[in-house]
């Protein structure tokens, strides 16, 4: 009896493990690490390289350093550390000088600067001796909702500073950026403007993103259909306002990473035309490391380079998420 008691149990066990591991190894199938991240990987490498280059011969200027600052640290680098350092002063003190030094700061400006000290793990509240939570939570107009009295992409920029600052994101500014939805279901670089800005509607979706939206939501969804129907035949988008249907890496960049966001694959077949938007935006790096904008307009872009690195670095819903670099910005460790 108690031999047979024994079998059953063995027996019990062995189906209990092979019934778990074939859960595991369906998860395992189902989020693997193969794909295009370790393309996507060498890609974002040859493009710090050569935004590296361009900071040693003194070509990052101004409110750029906050954008190149911000992802050198998602790249795992520390922009204050001796590699990103020249005539004294790193590539962080750099744009803690251009935020302090700009005459008039606005929204966008100031969303740049916490974007950049979040992810190199900077007290933001105490930036360029200024608390720039604060800077920006004051900046709402709490007659319009909007961060940016004119500028929409600017005001996008502020929503996600915030979202990515930890801090609520409140309804009066969420509901004024949908009431800027055009028939489309997109956005326009202006407020109030009539025609529909793709790079603008990227930063749209990330924002709304911090604001606890998915892709599944009702009031972005006719914006999606609209994203699929628009993108063009070699994977990328063009600005919309720009005639030609002639694919631009910011615009590619700036919608994968909203999509991303929003938890879409940019490589499932719902964004895949000849090539995926992913291999589109991948096509726009020459040789040297930098993104060029247009296939047609030959000439390295360092606002192009910068905005493509964070969407060539997410995790996309098809895969494991990547263990981090030496370097831990705060930005990554809170997402």
């Amino acid at each position: 009896m108690k031999r047979s008691l024994q079998i059953l149990l063995l027996a019990f066990s062995a189906t209990v493990l092979s019934a778990g591991l074939a859960t595991i190894q369906a998860f395992t199938a189902s989020q693997t690490q193969t794909g295009t991240r370790p393309k996507r990987e060498m890609a974002v490498e040859k493009a710090i390289t050569w935004l590296h280059n361009q900071y040693l011969s003194g070509n990052i200027q101004y409110i750029a350093t906050c954008d190149v600052a911000r992802v050198v640290a998602l790249w795992g680098e520390d922009p204050e550390g001796a590699k990103w350092t020249r005539n004294g002063g790193s590539l962080l003190d750099d744009c803690a000088q251009a935020f302090d030094t700009l005459t008039r700061k606005d929204a966008g400006e100031a969303a740049k600067a916490l974007r950049a000290a979040i992810a190199a793990d900077k007290n933001p509240q105490n930036f360029a001796g200024v608390d720039l939570i604060q800077f920006l939570e004051n900046a709402l107009d709490p007659n319009t909702g909007f961060y940016h009295p004119t500028n929409l992409f600017r005001n996008n920029l502020a929503i996600i500073a915030l979202g990515e600052a930890g801090r609520s994101i409140p309804q009066l500014a969420i509901d004024a950026l949908l009431d800027q939805r055009h028939d489309d279901g997109c956005w326009g670089w202006p407020i109030d403007g009539s025609l529909t800005d793709t790079d603008t509607t990227g930063l749209a979706l990330e924002a709304l993103a911090h604001a606890g939206f998915d892709g599944d939501n009702r009031d972005i969804a006719p914006c999606i259909t609209t994203l699929i129907a628009e993108q063009n035949v070699d994977g990328g988008w063009e600005a919309r306002w720009i005639d030609g249907d002639i694919s631009n890496v910011d615009s590619t960049a700036l919608v994968i990473e909203g999509l991303v966001a929003l938890g879409w694959d940019p490589e499932s077949p719902v964004f895949t035309k000849n090539d995926t938007s992913v291999e589109s935006l991948l096509s726009f790096q020459a040789d040297d490391g930098a993104f060029w904008w247009r296939h047609d307009q030959p000439g390295t872009l360092l606002l192009g380079t910068t905005q493509s690195i964070q969407p060539l670095l997410a995790t996309y819903p098809n895969e494991l998420p990547k263990p981090f670099n030496a370097y831990y910005p705060q930005m990554l460790r809170n997402h």
